[in-house]
């Protein structure tokens, strides 16, 4: 009887619950080229990020143009971004075919310079990710391009740069921060 009464109650819960939202099919929330359902379902990729691997490419592109793997940043694993192989003309699925370029991600800073004076990555604008481009910290802030907080007050420097402080001065916060 006891197990009855439990399925009944299930039966009720169900029956008076709203229905689910239909999953609209062909919504593109991020605009990179492929559905929402496709990202989750067939690519296993971000729904809300263009560029999944952060590579360059988005994720449609590298689907549907390239036939790159859009969680890989190097499809053929030969050292590049697949978006650097792309725009300097090389074939991001071909290993031996790699791009020739003095500066591969086009900040104005060589990779020479990048790989053994800065140590910050060649083929990325933002080595750190943290929305100041390793040339205006080198440059301009005189920050760390591979640190996203070069000052360690516990912003990172793009943060601090958009607020109106200084992100190689730990005292400096941005507007309306402690």
């Amino acid at each position: 009887m006891k197990g009855r009464l439990i399925s009944a109650a299930w039966l009720l819960l169900l029956c008076a619950s709203p229905p689910l939202p239909a999953v609209e099919v062909s919504r593109d929330a991020d605009g990179d080229g492929l559905t929402d359902v496709e990202e989750v379902r067939e690519y296993n990729t971000d729904p809300q990020l263009r560029d999944t691997d952060t590579d360059g490419l988005d994720d449609g592109r590298e689907v549907d143009e390239f036939f790159t793997h859009p969680r890989l940043p190097d499809s053929d694993d030969d050292g590049f971004l697949d978006g650097i192989e792309v725009r300097h003309g090389s074939d991001p699925l071909d290993a031996d075919d790699r791009p020739r370029s003095p500066d591969l991600d086009g900040d104005g800073i060589s990779n020479t310079d990048e790989r053994d004076v800065y140590g910050s990555d060649p083929q990325r604008v933002d080595s750190d990710f943290d929305g100041l481009g390793d040339r205006l910290e080198i440059e301009r802030y005189l920050t760390n391009p591979t640190q996203v907080d070069s000052d360690g007050d516990g912003f990172w420097d793009g943060e601090e740069v958009d607020g109106g402080s200084d992100p190689a001065d730990p005292d400096s916060r941005p507007a309306g921060r402690r």
